[in-house]
């Protein structure tokens, strides 16, 4: 294992330091990461746990590396990823997993408004509330709220399933609840015994879109 105290570097050279030590296949953790903007990002392997409050961007472009936050993390986090574990043991801001193709995100406390926007495959986890607009436009994937959402909560989803443990403020256009299936009880199990999450599924509500056209007039 190799420790970065990310104190007095760059973006650039904390990442190029990450970059250097995951190719070896040991572990990094990077120290004093807060408000440090575009950390870890465009990563394809390793293990990454990173202690502070970094900020916007954490993460991006993740493409196979399993990065933990032992903190809270600004907008954008995760943004663009297609593979990969980033688990983030705090908050996070607006936009999480936003435009994502792939990969596993567990918010272990809120999300902001915009998560998962432009979802268009893998799975968001989120053990607190969400805000609005989350899961806009989202053409794929799995979105798992344990807590409460905000307004609009599926906006335009075109495909996907979002999976509601309280309740939302409104669901958006095209959206619409129905009952889980015994296949999405077996998915969600797998996924909360695999990162160790406590939820009633029984209290849970399925988002689903009303039409995968809603664009288009009959």
């Amino acid at each position: 294992m190799r420790e970065i105290d990310a104190k007095g570097l760059t973006t650039k050279e904390v990442n190029s330091r990450i970059r250097e030590t995951v190719v070896k296949d040991l572990k990094v953790t990077v120290l004093n990461a807060d408000g440090i903007h575009g950390l870890a990002m465009g990563l394809r392997r390793g293990e990454v746990v990173v202690k502070g409050n970094p900020g916007n961007y954490f993460g991006m472009l993740n493409s196979g590396a399993n990065i933990t936050i032992e903190g809270d993390v600004g907008n954008f986090v995760g943004d663009n990823s297609c593979d990969g574990e980033l688990i983030v043991n705090g908050n996070v801001g607006y936009g999480a997993g936003i435009y994502s193709y792939g990969g596993v995100f567990l918010i272990h406390g809120n999300a902001g408004d915009a998560a998962a926007q432009m979802f268009k495959g893998g799975s968001l986890i989120v053990k607190g509330d969400v805000g609005n607009e989350v899961g806009l436009y989202m053409v794929g994937g799995d979105i798992m709220i344990i807590g409460n959402a905000g307004k609009k909560l599926g906006d335009w989803m075109i495909r996907g399933c979002i999976y509601l443990g309280g309740n939302a403020k409104s669901l958006g256009k095209n959206a619409r609840y129905t009952e889980l299936t015994r296949g999405d009880i077996n998915k969600l199990n797998s996924l909360l015994e695999k990162y160790g999450v406590d939820a009633d599924l029984g209290k849970f509500k399925k988002v689903v879109p009303i039409s995968d056209r809603p664009f288009y007039s009959k």
